[in-house]
C-alpha cells in the first residue's frame, strides 16, 4: 500500500528562530539512485568515483536543506537484460516515503517487446514517462527517426506516457522531425539540449531550440550544464546566457529543473548547482521562479 506524502507547499517556513528567509521549493525532476552490487550498468566502468551505491539517503541527506520538496526518478542506463530489475526497484521506491513521486522509467522503443513493456507501465499512474539515452556518438540524428522508433513513440503518446529527449545539439533538427512525426505525445528536452557549455553560446544551439519550441508539445529541463562544462572551473554567471536563452524561448510555463545527482559531483554538486540556479532566477520574476523550481513539475509529473 502507497504510504501518503505531504503535498509539495507553494511557500517554504521560515527557521523557529524567524531569521532565514523563505527560500522558493524545488521539485528536483532528475534523480538517481543505484547500487551496482545488485544491478550492473557497464558504463559506470569507466568512471570510478561514481561506481558505487548511491542511495536515497544519500540524495536526501544531500537535497533536503537545500530546499528540495520531491523528486522525479529517471532511469539509469541499466545494462539491457535487467531493465524489470530496475522497474521494481522504481516501483519500492515509489511505495516508500522517500521525496521520490514520481519516475521516468527505461525502455528500448524501436526494439522488438517494447509494446509489452509499454504495456506493463500503462499499469502504474506514478510512472509519467520513458527514457533511453540518445546522446552517445554511436547514435545518429537518424537514429531518431527509425520507423520502428518513430511507432513506438506514438505508442507512448497513446497510453498518456511522455518521452525524455537526451541528445546532443546536433539530433535537435532530427528531434523537430520527430515532434512532427509524433502530434499526440509530449516530450521533455533533457539538459537544455546539452549545449558545449565550455565552448560558449553556439547559435545552431540557440537555433535548435527555437525551432523544436514551435510545438507546444515539449517541454525543457534546465539541468546537467555542469558536466557539459569541461572541468569544475565554473561560476553561476557561467550558466547564465543558457539558461536565459532557454527561458527566452520556451517561457518558464515549459521549463523545469534538474539536479542529476549524482552525475553533477564530478564537476560540481548538488548544492553549487542548487546555488547557480538560485543566483540565476533572482533576478527574475517571482512566477518565473516558481515555475521553474516546481509549478511546471507538477504539471509534467504529475504530483498531486
Amino acid at each position: 500500500m502507497t504510504e501518503e506524502r505531504p503535498p509539495i507547499a507553494a511557500d517554504n517556513p521560515v527557521s523557529s528562530a524567524g531569521l532565514e528567509p523563505k527560500v522558493d521549493p524545488i521539485v528536483d525532476t532528475h534523480v538517481h539512485v543505484w547500487d551496482p552490487a545488485n544491478i550492473p550498468r557497464s558504463w559506470l566502468d569507466g568512471m570510478p568515483s561514481l561506481n558505487r551505491r548511491c542511495s536515497i539517503e544519500e540524495y536526501e541527506s544531500e537535497a533536503t536543506p537545500l530546499g528540495i520538496r520531491g523528486g522525479v526518478y529517471v532511469e539509469t542506463v541499466v545494462d539491457e537484460p535487467f531493465l524489470g530489475a530496475e522497474l521494481e526497484g522504481v516501483m519500492t521506491l515509489l511505495d516508500g516515503t522517500s521525496l521520490i513521486h514520481s519516475a521516468v522509467v527505461g525502455g528500448r522503443p524501436g526494439r522488438p517487446g517494447f509494446d509489452g513493456w509499454l504495456r506493463r507501465l500503462a499499469e502504474e499512474p506514478r510512472i509519467t514517462g520513458v527514457r533511453c539515452v540518445l546522446h552517445p556518438e554511436t547514435e545518429t540524428p537518424a537514429s531518431l527517426l527509425e520507423p520502428a522508433f518513430v511507432a513506438d513513440l506514438r505508442r507512448l503518446g497513446e497510453i498518456g506516457l511522455h518521452f525524455e529527449l537526451c541528445i546532443r545539439p546536433d539530433q535537435l533538427t532530427a528531434a523537430q522531425q520527430l515532434l512532427a512525426a509524433c502530434p499526440r505525445t509530449r516530450f521533455v528536452l533533457d539538459h537544455l539540449g546539452r549545449p558545449r557549455v565550455a565552448q560558449g553560446l553556439d547559435g545552431d544551439w540557440l537555433e535548435g531550440l527555437k525551432r523544436l519550441s514551435t510545438f507546444d508539445t515539449v517541454d525543457i529541463k534546465m539541468s546537467a550544464l555542469i558536466e557539459c562544462c569541461e572541468g569544475a572551473s565554473w561560476t553561476p554567471a557561467t550558466f547564465d546566457p543558457f539558461m536565459r536563452a532557454a527561458m527566452d524561448v520556451f517561457g518558464s510555463s515549459r521549463m523545469v529543473w534538474g539536479g542529476n545527482w549524482p552525475i553533477c559531483s564530478i564537476n560540481g554538486s548538488l548544492a553549487r548547482w542548487v546555488a547557480a540556479t538560485r543566483s540565476f532566477l533572482s533576478s527574475c520574476e517571482p512566477e518565473d521562479r516558481s515555475n521553474i523550481l516546481w509549478e511546471t513539475a507538477r504539471r509534467v509529473y504529475r504530483f498531486s
